[in-house]
C-alpha cells in the first residue's frame, strides 16, 4: 500500500480527530501564561460597565511611587490620595485611591485587590509608619523600589521557565500525536483501543499519561518555589523603616509583624507570627541571636544583619536595606538555576511515562493495525 493509498483509507471521522489533535498540541506548546489568582483577577463586568484589565505588580509600584513623590512635597496623606487617583488609569486601583482618600481603611478599601502581596505591603507600610511615627514620604519610597524590583524578578521567572513549560506541554501531546500519526498512515488505531484487548492498551496508556501529568505538574510547582504573602526582601525594607526613624528592633518587628497579619490578605502572611514571636522574645531580655534563630530562612538576611549589626554597630537600617537589594537582585539568576534544573528533570517523566503512553496509544494500534488489524501480528 503506497502512502497515497494509505491517506485515502483514513476513516471519515479520522480528519476531524487529527485537526483536534493539532490544536490540542498549537494550545500546549504555546507561550505559558500566568497563573490568574484572587489577589489581582478583576471582578467580572456588569452588565453595561466597562471591564478594566487588572493591575499588574508594576502598575502598583507607580502608585506607591506617585504616592511617595505627593507626599514628600508636603502634601497631607489623604490629599495626596485623591491627587493619585486622578492621575491613576480606572480601575480597581483608582477605586482604591479614591476610597483612602475620602477616608476609608486601605485593609478595608482593598475590594478586588484584597489577597494582593502588593497592596497587603503598601497597607502594612502606612500602619507602620502611623504606629512608629516614622516618615511616610521615604518608607514609600523605598517600598516602591523594592516593589519594581519584584515585578522584574517575577517578569525573570516567566521567561526563565517559559522553555520547559513549553517542553512539558509537547511531552504532554506525544499520546495524541501517536493516535494522529496513526490514522495518517491509514491504520485505525482507534477502532483498536476501543475494542476487545485494546482497552487495556487504552486504560494502560491513559494511566501513564495522567501519571506524566502528575509528575511533571510535582516539578513545575517544586522548581517555581513561589511563597505565598508579603515577598520577603520587601518585609526587610518595612522593618529598616521604623528602625530608622528610633524604634528599637523588638517594636519594630512587632508592628511589622501585626501589620501583615492584619493586611488585606486572604490569610494572615506566614511571615507575620514569626516576627511576632522574634520580637517577643527580644521584648523579654533573650540574647539577639537565640531571639532570631527561630525565623524562616526567607528572612535570614534580618537574622545576619541583626547579628552583625549587634557584634559590631554597624547600621542595622543599612544592612537591612542592603539584604534586601541583594536578595532581589539574585531572584532571577535563581530562576535561571532553577529552570535549568528543571529542563534535565523532565526527562524522568518523559522516558518512565510519556514515552511508554506513546507507545501503547500510538505505536502498537497503529501497527497491529497496519499488519491484519489484530494484536496476534504484533504479539507472534
Amino acid at each position: 500500500m503506497t502512502p497515497a493509498d494509505g491517506i485515502a483509507q483514513i476513516p471519515a471521522p479520522a480528519p476531524a480527530l487529527l485537526a483536534c489533535a493539532v490544536a490540542l498540541l498549537a494550545v500546549i506548546a504555546g507561550a505559558p501564561r500566568a497563573p490568574r489568582t484572587p489577589a489581582t483577577a478583576s471582578p467580572r463586568a456588569l452588565p453595561g460597565t466597562a471591564r478594566h484589565p487588572r493591575p499588574t505588580p508594576l502598575d502598583i509600584a507607580r502608585l506607591v511611587e506617585r504616592l511617595a513623590t505627593i507626599i514628600a512635597s508636603g502634601t497631607a496623606p489623604r490629599t495626596a490620595w485623591s491627587a493619585a487617583a486622578d492621575a491613576t488609569a480606572p480601575g480597581p486601583l483608582q477605586d482604591l485611591a479614591r476610597a483612602v482618600g475620602a477616608g476609608a481603611d486601605p485593609s478595608r478599601a482593598a475590594g478586588t485587590l484584597t489577597g494582593s502581596p502588593e497592596i497587603a505591603a503598601l497597607s502594612a507600610a502606612l500602619e507602620v509608619c502611623e504606629r512608629t511615627g516614622a516618615p511616610l514620604g521615604p518608607v514609600l519610597l523605598t517600598l516602591a523600589d523594592g516593589l519594581r524590583d519584584v515585578a522584574d524578578a517575577a517578569l525573570a521567572r516567566r521567561s526563565a521557565f517559559a522553555g520547559p513549560l513549553a517542553t512539558a506541554r509537547i511531552l504532554l501531546a506525544l499520546p495524541l500525536v501517536g493516535i494522529g500519526l496513526g490514522l495518517l498512515l491509514g491504520a485505525d488505531p482507534l477502532g483498536l483501543l476501543l475494542h476487545g484487548d485494546g482497552l487495556w492498551l487504552l486504560a494502560s496508556g491513559t494511566a501513564c499519561t495522567l501519571g506524566g501529568w502528575w509528575w511533571m505538574h510535582r516539578l513545575l510547582r517544586a522548581a517555581r518555589d513561589e511563597s505565598p504573602g508579603v515577598d520577603p526582601s520587601l518585609v526587610l525594607d518595612l522593618v529598616a523603616g521604623p528602625l530608622a526613624a528610633g524604634s528599637p528592633l523588638a517594636h519594630a518587628l512587632a508592628t511589622v509583624g501585626q501589620a501583615l497579619a492584619s493586611g488585606p490578605a486572604l490569610a494572615s502572611d506566614p511571615l507575620a507570627a514569626p516576627l511576632e514571636r522574634t520580637a517577643r522574645a527580644l521584648a523579654a531580655g533573650v540574647g539577639v541571636r537565640t531571639a532570631l534563630s527561630p525565623l524562616p530562612a526567607s528572612l535570614a538576611p534580618l537574622r545576619d544583619a541583626a547579628l552583625v549589626s549587634h557584634a559590631t554597630g554597624a547600621d542595622l537600617v543599612g544592612l537591612l536595606r542592603s539584604g534586601a537589594r541583594d536578595a532581589r537582585r539574585g531572584r532571577a539568576r535563581a530562576a535561571e538555576a532553577a529552570a535549568a534544573r528543571l529542563a534535565v528533570r523532565l526527562v524522568l517523566p518523559t522516558g518512565i511515562a510519556l514515552l511508554p503512553a506513546f507507545v501503547l496509544l500510538g505505536i502498537i494500534p497503529t501497527v497491529a493495525s497496519l499488519l491484519d488489524g489484530s494484536f496476534a501480528g504484533v504479539l507472534g
